[in-house]
This record gives structure tokens, C-alpha cells and sequence, in this order.
């Protein structure tokens, strides 16, 4: 073929402008060679840079006629030095250039969750697994960004930073209860974001105050309790759930309770009745929001928000193998985790083989052409 894959290949344009952190005359193999060689390892199903590196062994030549390696194939020990050593906020930055090129509007729910790579920490060194927070978008099925932390208490810190990255107008930030912090709910709103956020005993008095009143709303009925109400059935695999949905304005709450908290509107309660093998159980959630008190509306967002980890997290660590990986270096753990969440954005985009991810990988490895549709080289 004629054409030059980097020319081509919207991702890999991406980072053209990625700084380079080795020396100028450690540089044999062109940047864009090593990443090349990453990501699409990644998606022909290698799960590690010594099988990246073996896919593009035998799969010089090709690359080779795509303008690509042609000091011939970087090692696997190259590949993961150069990993260590790239500077994680250019490397997101470059992510974040591409996702706008392939999702210029991002609309409805942005799911941020936080994921904690098992196998990234290091006993001998004393070192803690790495934990990411993410950004989904549900709808799109896009991961928009992401923010490593050394441990799950300081998502607390990284959300802050991560939202400053996204441009979040008009959209709605689903968050645990980590995220339940007066601060985080100010900037969401400061960038013209909607909030529904988990509400646990970390935030004691409004927590206790849902909770009474919704308590008190059971037993009556929804117009008595002035909530909008809307129930829920499912039924999957022998599972039944029910879910009953309470919404309500806050009128009768004290003003010191919603001064505290920038334009809340909504209290939200949503108790789950799961019946599977003959057996029962009960469980009550409650939410805080921005939005008006709509049962349907806010019981799908709620819904939506838990898309991070049925699309997102699961994928990783079922199709990717990302809770096996022991690539731990420096910064190698959090770039590998970046392009893997790349390679799985491009291959869910792919709607002309009706394949899951796994197989998908597979006949990306197996056939050169498919490989370049994935890429969207034209």
C-alpha cells in the first residue's frame, strides 16, 4: 500500500506532538514507532509489551509498507522504557485531542468512578497498587479522561482535577459517595454541569435527614408524601428485581442543610428488592442532586452511571487481562492502561463484525485489513 499509516490513522496523529523523553540520540526508534507498535499490539489481543513486541516481529513487513519501523522493530525492553518514562498528563492530553476528534458532542450522563489495578503495586518496594479515576461518557460508551492516584482515598483530590480537564456543560456527573464533597459539587456547577451524587454517612446530618424522611414517605402513599414515585421490574437469569424510586424537592429541609450545597434540588431514594433462587433481600440508596425531582429521569441516570463499570471496568478486566498485568514501573502502568482503554474505545466503535471484544482482538491480529478499519485509516 501506498499511503503512510500515521498520515492516516486518526489515533495515531494524536500524538505527534507527544514530547519525547529520551535523549536525542537515544531516539533509533522514531516515537511514533513505539506507540504504533502499543496500541495496535494492544488490539490484535497482546496484553503485555514482550507480546506487543512479538505481534509487530512477525508483522514487520507490513508495517514496513505502512511507513512504519523502518529501523526495524523496537524490543520489548525499549518499548517498556519508553513507556516508564512518558510524561502521563501529555500522554492523556493526546487521548483527550483524539476522543474530541471522534466524539465532538458528548451528551447526557458522565460517569466518574475510580478502578484500582490490582497487580500494579510492588510488595518488595513498599509500593501501593495504582488507582485511576475515569470519566465515561455512558451514552457515547467513551472514556473522555482519566487521573491516577496511589490509593482510592485520594479520589477525593483527583476528581477536581480531572473534571478541569472536561468540558462538562449541559451534562450530568454521576459520582459515588467519595464524591460527595461540597467543593466538588460547586465546581460541577461553576462549569455549568448538573450533579447526582451517592449520599452515605460520610456527609452525616443530610444523609440521616434522607433517610428519615424517605422512611416516613413508605408508608404513605406518594401523593401523601408529595414525592414523585415510579417503580421498576427486571428480570435476568433467574434474578427478579424490583426497584422503587422516591423523589423529592426540599422544601421541607432546613435552609442551613441546602445552603450548604451549591443549587442542590433533589433528594433521591432508590430501594432494590432482589429475589433470586428463592431468596430475598432489600437494599436503600440515596441520592443528592441539581436536577428537578423526576423519578423516571433520575432512575436512569442512576442507572447510566453504573455503564463505567458494566462497559468499562468489566471489559478491562474480563477482554484485557488488566487486573493480571504486572507492568508496574515508573508511569509504564498508567500509559498501558490509557492505550488498552483506547483500544477498547475503537474496537466497541467497530459495528461491521458482529463480535465481542475478545474475538474482535483476534481477527485484528489475523487480518491486516480489519486492523486498519479499527484504526479508521481510510
Amino acid at each position: 500500500m501506498s499511503f503512510s499509516l500515521p498520515a492516516n490513522a486518526p489515533l495515531l496523529l494524536a500524538f505527534g506532538d507527544l514530547p519525547d523523553p529520551r535523549k536525542q540520540w537515544n531516539q533509533h526508534y522514531p516515537l511514533i514507532d513505539i506507540i504504533a507498535v502499543v496500541i495496535m499490539g494492544i488490539i490484535c489481543a497482546a496484553d503485555d509489551f514482550v507480546s506487543a513486541y512479538r505481534w509487530a516481529y512477525h508483522r514487520a513487513e507490513w508495517l514496513q509498507s505502512m511507513g512504519l519501523c523502518l529501523n526495524g522493530v523496537p524490543s520489548h525492553d525499549t518499548l517498556n522504557r519508553v513507556f516508564r518514562l512518558l510524561n502521563p498528563k501529555s500522554f492523556n492530553e493526546c487521548f483527550m485531542q483524539w476522543v474530541q476528534t471522534i466524539a465532538a458532542t458528548v451528551e447526557g450522563v458522565i460517569a466518574v468512578d475510580g478502578k484500582t489495578l490490582c497487580n500494579s503495586g510492588d510488595k518488595f518496594k513498599q509500593t501501593k497498587p495504582l488507582h485511576i479515576v475515569h470519566a465515561f461518557a455512558t451514552e457515547n460508551q467513551l472514556l473522555l479522561g482519566q487521573l491516577a492516584t496511589n490509593a482510592k482515598s485520594n479520589e477525593i483530590t483527583a476528581i477536581p482535577e480531572l473534571l478541569k480537564m472536561l468540558t462538562i456543560k449541559g451534562n450530568v456527573i454521576t459520582i459515588d459517595a467519595m464524591g460527595c464533597q461540597r467543593d466538588i459539587v460547586k465546581q460541577i456547577r461553576e462549569q455549568e454541569g448538573d450533579y447526582v451524587i451517592a449520599l452515605k454517612g460520610n456527609q452525616g446530618t443530610l444523609h440521616a435527614e434522607a433517610e428519615n424522611f424517605f422512611q416516613q414517605a413508605m408508608d404513605v402513599t406518594p401523593k401523601e408524601s408529595g414525592c414523585d414515585f415510579m417503580t421498576t421490574i427486571e428480570k435476568n437469569r433467574g434474578r427478579i428485581e424490583e426497584r422503587q424510586i422516591w423523589t423529592c424537592s426540599l422544601d421541607w429541609l432546613p435552609s442551613e442543610q441546602v445552603e450548604n450545597w451549591v443549587d442542590l434540588k433533589t433528594l433521591v431514594c432508590i430501594k432494590s428488592i432482589r429475589t433470586h433462587k428463592g431468596k430475598t433481600t432489600q437494599e436503600l440508596r440515596y441520592y443528592m442532586s441539581s436536577l428537578a425531582p423526576d423519578a423516571k429521569r433520575l432512575a436512569q441516570i442512576v442507572r447510566a452511571h453504573w455503564g463505567v463499570e458494566n462497559k468499562l471496568h468489566w471489559h478491562l478486566d474480563v477482554s484485557f487481562g488488566e487486573d493480571l498485568c504486572k507492568i508496574r514501573t515508573d508511569h509504564a502502568a498508567e500509559n498501558f492502561s490509557l492505550v488498552k482503554k483506547m483500544a477498547l474505545s475503537l474496537l466497541k466503535a467497530d459495528t461491521s463484525e458482529k463480535l465481542g471484544i475478545p474475538n474482535k482482538r483476534k481477527l485484528a491480529g489475523w487480518s491486516p485489513e480489519y486492523l486498519l478499519k479499527i484504526l479508521g485509516v481510510k
